[in-house]
């Protein structure tokens, strides 16, 4: 990402309804692998930390990022375990994490190889580990966002589960999310980005009045609780992912 996006995140990532949403379902999907026992868990492309500090109940978390800005904001929130690492060099360790969690990561133009980094993950996992995966999706959705984060890449469903079952993995949920947001950003982008100049355009991660934090936030639990109970979403701006290591 910018340099500066990593600093907007620290800021808004505790509050804003779009990271507070999926971090409410990434963490349910762990504590329901936990079952009560401790979990090592890894966060790949850990960002500023609220996703790894959140995760501390469930057992060791470590965390690694290829920015430096990253890893200062990790510190500052107080976290240990935590690295400066490239996925494109990451020599994962064999068979190591109950859980890997990673979030709008291998879409990104600094990863040279996104499947190849998914194995990496697979080795990485225990047998019968969970992996936790969200990516950007549809690439008519592709904007200035995009642009701003480094995203390179967006996903369709059948694409990602023909890929996941080549290797080997049994997906437990693998579905779009937040159907009305795909619609939002459809209109934003051709009635609005369309006219603007492209060097005034930035990310969507921009302050937000509270109540409509607030309601925005209610429909992603809504969301939330469609994912969880495996109600089919046709389309979204963003894919979930769910699989197990066999």
């Amino acid at each position: 990402m910018e340099r500066a996006e990593y600093y907007k995140m620290y800021e808004h990532e505790d509050h804003y309804w779009w990271y507070r949403g999926l971090h409410e379902l990434v963490l349910s999907y762990v504590e329901e692998s936990s079952l009560g026992k401790p979990l090592r868990i890894l966060d790949a492309g850990c960002g500023t930390g609220r996703l790894m500090q959140l995760l501390q109940p469930f057992g060791q978390v470590e965390g690694f990022d290829a920015s430096k800005d990253a890893i200062l904001l990790c510190t500052k929130r107080g976290l240990q375990n935590i690295r400066i690492n490239n996925l494109n060099t990451w020599e994962p360790p064999h068979s190591t994490f109950d859980v890997i969690i990673s979030n709008d990561v291998v879409c990104r133009s600094t990863v040279d190889d996104d499947w190849q980094v998914i194995k990496k993950y697979q080795t990485a996992l225990k047998s019968k580990g969970i992996l936790i995966i969200n990516y950007p999706a549809f690439e008519l959705l592709r904007r200035a966002h995009d642009t701003a984060v480094f995203g390179k890449r967006r996903y369709r469903k059948r694409d990602i589960k023909q890929q996941y079952h080549a290797l080997g993995f049994r997906i437990r949920s693998a579905t779009y999310r937040l159907p009305l947001l795909f619609i939002l950003i459809f209109l934003k982008k051709f009635l609005f980005e369309s006219w603007v100049a492209k060097d005034k355009l930035t990310s969507d991660l921009k302050p937000i009045n509270p109540f409509v934090n607030r309601v925005l936030l209610a429909m992603h639990r809504v969301d939330n609780w469609l994912v969880r109970r495996k109600i089919p979403l046709f389309l979204g701006s963003s894919l979930f992912v769910v699989c197990q290591k066999p």
